[in-house]
C-alpha cells in the first residue's frame, strides 16, 4: 500500500496557523522601537551624554558656588558688625549699632534665601547625588542658624526697652535699679528663645550629618564656619533662656545677696590682677545697692581665719614665702586664674566671720577699672578733702597721699566709697548712665572688672561672656599666658613688656615652640610715675616672678638670660614655666624659653587645623604680641583667622600676626600636609 505525502515546501495548515500566530504576538510598537534602535547612531548619543554629564555638573558646581559666595560675603559682614559692637569703646553704643546687627542678619537671611532659590531646582536629585544633598544641606544650616540668630535679637527686644532707655539723641542708657522690669521683660522674650533653641537643634542635626570626608573639599570652609556660629548662638542662647533666674539671684530680687569687692593695684601687679589694696562689700536688694562700704586691709582687716585653718592654704615651694601662709590666700595669690583667686579670698573673708559673711560672690576691679569710672563719673569729691577727683588725677593723689602721711588707703577707702555715692544718685542722668554702662562692659571684656558667685549657674555665664577671668585651656589646642608678680616695688605702669611666639608645627601633630618675654623698663617714662619712688615705694629695680602657661604635658627643652634654672610645674589642666628675674631700672631685658608640646593639630578630613589660644594677665593694659607660625615642610596655607600681617615661603610656609592682646586672642590655622 502506498503512501501519498504533501510536498515539503507546502506547510501544513496547523503549521501554518502556528506561525500566523507567532507573528501576531510581535507588537507593531517594538518592531518601531527595533528599527529606531538600527538606525540611530549610538557613539554620538554616547558622546552628546558624556558632554551633558559634564556640562551639568559643571552648571551645578557653579550654582553652588555662586549661592555659597553670597552666603560667605554676608557672613563676613556679620562677623565685623559683631566685632565692632563688641569693641566699641567709651560707652559709644548708640541705637544705629544695634540697627546695623539686626541689617546684617536681615541681609544673611536675604543672602541665604537667594541661595536656596538658586539651588531648589537641585533639591529633587539630592537623593540620587550625595554631593548635591551635602551642599543643600549646607545651606540649610546655615539658614538655620541665621534664623536662630534672629529669633534671639526678637526675644530680646522687650528687655532693651527696659534695660536701656532712648534718649534725645538715640544714645543707650542703662536702668541699673529696674531688675524686677528687666527679669519679667526676659520672660516674655522666652517664647522667641525657646524657637531659637528648637532651630540650634534641627540645625545640630544636620551639622552632625555632614563630615568633613563627605561634602566637597571646597566647601569644608563653610563647615567649619558653621560649626563655630553654631556652639557662639548655641552658648548665648543658654544664657539667654537663663537669664531670669540668673538675674534673679544676682539682683537680689528673690534675696538680699552680699558680695566682697577686691581693689586691685594693677600698679603692683600679680598673676590674677594685682595686690588687693583694699576691700570693700556691697548688698544688692531689688536690683539695688542697698548698702557698701570699703576698708583699708591690716593684720585684723578683714577677720583671718582661726590659726589653725592654716593648714586648708597649700603655698606652692616656689611662691613667696609667708611667716602666717594664711594670708597667702588674701593678697598673694599665685593664681592666674582668677576664679581661683576669688575662691580663696571668699574662704579668708568668710571664715573670718566678717560682715555680712559668707558673701555670694566677689567683685575684682583693678586701677584702670577704677579710672575707666571716674572718667564716667567726672569729678567726685570727698568729703575733708578739698581737691576733686578724677581720671587724670587718681594715681597723682593716691602716690602722693602716700608718700606724705601714709593714710592711702583710708583715702583708697573714702574715694571708693564715694564713688558707689554718686554712681547711686546718678541712676537718673541719662548721659552719665550711658558712659557708665559702656566703661563697665569694656572693663569687663578686657578684664579690668571680674566676677566670680557661689552659683555654679552665674559662673557658668560669666564665662561665656567673657566676664570671668578663667584660664581657658583646652586639650588639643595649643596655649600661651603670661603672668608677671611684682615684689618688690609698683612700676608695672612704666614697665612695657611684649611677647613674641615662634610655632613650628610638625608633621606628627605637635610643636615646638619659643616663647620671648621682653621687657623695657625706661627712665624716661618711669620718671613721670608717680608709683615710681624708691624712697616711698619701693626699690627701682623690678623683682618679677614669672609664669608663663603652656600646654599640659609640654616639656622644656631650653631657655636663655636666666640667673637660675626655670622651674616647671606639671599639673593636670597645664604646664608653669617659672623663673625669678631682676629687671634693672633703666633698662631693657628678654627672656626666652623653648619647649616641645603634645598634639595641637586636629584632622579635618583631609586638612588639618592648628588653634592658639593667647590670654591677657589680668591687670595689665594690653601687651603687644607678634606670633609666626612655620606650616611643615610642604604644606600649603588654606586658611587664617586673624588676617595675618603676613604671609611667605622660605622652604616652608610662614604665618605672621601682630596683635595687641587687650582681650584673650584666637589664631587658628587650616592647611593640607
Amino acid at each position: 500500500m502506498s503512501v501519498i505525502r504533501k510536498p515539503e515546501s507546502q506547510p501544513t495548515e496547523d503549521t501554518s496557523a502556528r506561525r500566523k500566530h507567532r507573528r501576531r504576538r510581535t507588537p507593531q510598537w517594538l518592531k518601531r522601537i527595533r528599527r529606531f534602535a538600527q538606525a540611530v547612531p549610538w557613539l554620538s548619543v554616547l558622546i552628546i551624554l558624556i558632554a551633558a554629564v559634564i556640562v551639568t555638573g559643571a552648571v551645578v558646581s557653579s550654582v553652588f558656588s555662586y549661592a555659597l559666595n553670597r552666603v560667605q560675603t554676608s557672613l563676613g559682614g556679620f562677623q565685623r558688625v559683631v566685632r565692632d559692637v563688641g569693641n566699641a569703646a567709651n560707652g559709644d553704643f548708640t541705637l544705629e549699632d544695634f540697627d546695623r546687627l539686626y541689617s546684617s542678619v536681615r541681609d544673611l537671611q536675604g543672602s541665604l534665601g537667594f541661595a536656596k532659590s538658586q539651588t531648589a531646582l537641585l533639591r529633587p536629585f539630592r537623593t540620587v547625588r550625595p554631593e548635591i544633598d551635602d551642599t543643600l544641606m549646607l545651606i540649610d544650616a546655615a539658614d538655620g542658624l541665621v534664623n536662630a540668630a534672629d529669633s534671639m535679637l526678637n526675644g530680646m527686644q522687650p528687655a532693651l526697652s527696659v534695660l536701656f532707655g532712648r534718649g534725645d539723641d538715640e544714645v543707650l542708657t542703662a536702668r541699673i535699679s529696674q531688675g524686677e522690669r528687666l527679669v519679667e521683660r526676659m520672660r516674655i522674650g522666652r517664647t522667641a528663645f525657646l524657637r531659637a533653641s528648637e532651630q540650634l537643634q534641627t540645625v545640630r542635626g544636620w551639622l552632625d550629618e555632614l563630615t568633613a570626608d563627605s561634602i566637597p573639599v571646597d566647601y569644608l570652609f563653610y563647615l567649619n564656619q558653621l560649626n563655630t556660629y553654631y556652639e557662639l548662638l548655641e552658648q548665648s542662647n543658654s544664657v539667654l533662656l537663663s537669664a531670669p533666674e540668673l538675674l534673679t539671684a544676682a539682683f537680689g530680687l528673690g534675696e538680699q545677696q552680699d558680695y566682697l569687692i577686691l581693689s586691685q593695684n594693677s600698679d603692683e601687679l600679680r598673676p590674677s590682677g594685682g595686690y588687693i589694696s583694699t576691700y570693700g562689700w556691697l548688698s544688692v536688694r531689688n536690683g539695688r545697692v542697698v548698702e557698701y562700704g570699703y576698708s583699708p586691709p591690716t593684720a585684723t582687716s578683714p577677720n583671718p581665719p582661726p590659726e589653725d585653718a592654716v593648714t586648708e592654704v597649700t603655698v606652692p615651694n616656689w611662691w613667696i614665702g609667708y611667716n602666717s601662709p594664711v594670708y597667702a590666700a588674701w593678697d598673694g595669690s599665685w593664681y592666674a586664674d582668677y576664679p581661683a583667686t576669688a575662691q580663696m579670698a571668699m574662704w579668708f573673708y568668710d571664715t573670718g566671720f566678717n560682715l555680712h559673711a559668707p558673701v555670694d560672690g566677689v567683685i575684682a576691679i583693678d586701677i584702670f577699672g577704677f579710672e575707666a569710672i571716674l572718667a564716667a563719673l567726672g569729678d567726685v569729691r570727698i568729703p575733708g578733702y578739698v581737691e576733686a577727683v578724677n581720671a587724670d588725677n587718681f594715681r597723682e593723689m593716691i602716690y602722693t597721699i602716700r608718700a606724705e602721711d601714709g593714710e592711702h588707703k583710708a583715702f583708697l577707702a573714702a574715694l571708693y566709697t564715694q564713688i558707689f555715692s554718686d554712681w547711686q544718685d546718678s541712676i537718673s542722668n541719662a548721659e552719665t548712665n550711658q558712659r557708665m554702662l559702656g566703661v563697665l562692659l569694656q572693663a569687663l571684656q578686657e578684664k579690668h572688672i571680674m566676677l566670680y558667685f557661689n552659683d555654679p549657674s552665674l559662673n557658668e555665664s560669666v564665662q561665656i561672656l567673657g566676664w570671668a577671668g578663667n584660664q581657658a585651656v583646652t586639650p588639643q589646642h595649643d596655649y600661651l599666658m603670661t603672668a608677671d608678680a611684682n615684689l618688690g616695688n609698683k612700676s608695672n605702669r612704666s614697665i612695657i613688656r611684649q611677647l613674641a611666639a615662634n610655632v613650628y608645627i610638625q608633621p606628627d601633630g605637635t610643636a615646638q615652640n619659643s616663647v620671648t618675654v621682653a621687657y623695657d623698663y625706661s627712665r624716661q617714662t618711669a620718671e613721670n610715675d608717680p608709683a615710681v619712688d624708691e624712697a616711698f615705694h619701693g626699690p627701682l629695680d623690678y623683682q618679677n616672678l614669672l609664669q608663663v602657661f603652656v600646654p599640659r604635658a609640654s616639656i622644656l627643652t631650653g631657655w636663655e638670660n636666666f640667673d637660675f634654672d626655670p622651674v616647671v610645674d606639671q599639673t593636670d589642666t597645664y604646664t608653669n614655666f617659672i623663673a625669678d628675674i631682676v629687671l634693672e631700672y633703666d633698662s631693657s631685658q628678654q627672656y626666652e624659653f623653648r619647649y616641645t608640646t603634645p598634639l595641637v593639630v586636629e584632622p579635618v578630613g583631609s586638612y588639618r587645623s592648628y588653634s592658639l589660644l593667647i590670654q591677657k594677665q589680668p591687670g595689665t593694659r594690653g601687651d603687644l604680641v607678634n606670633v609666626q607660625v612655620f606650616l611643615p615642610p610642604g604644606a600649603t596655607l588654606l586658611d587664617s583667622s586673624p588676617e595675618p600681617t603676613a604671609s611667605y615661603t622660605i622652604d616652608q610656609t610662614i604665618i605672621e600676626y601682630d596683635l595687641t592682646l587687650r582681650t584673650d586672642q584666637w589664631i587658628t590655622v587650616t592647611y593640607t600636609p
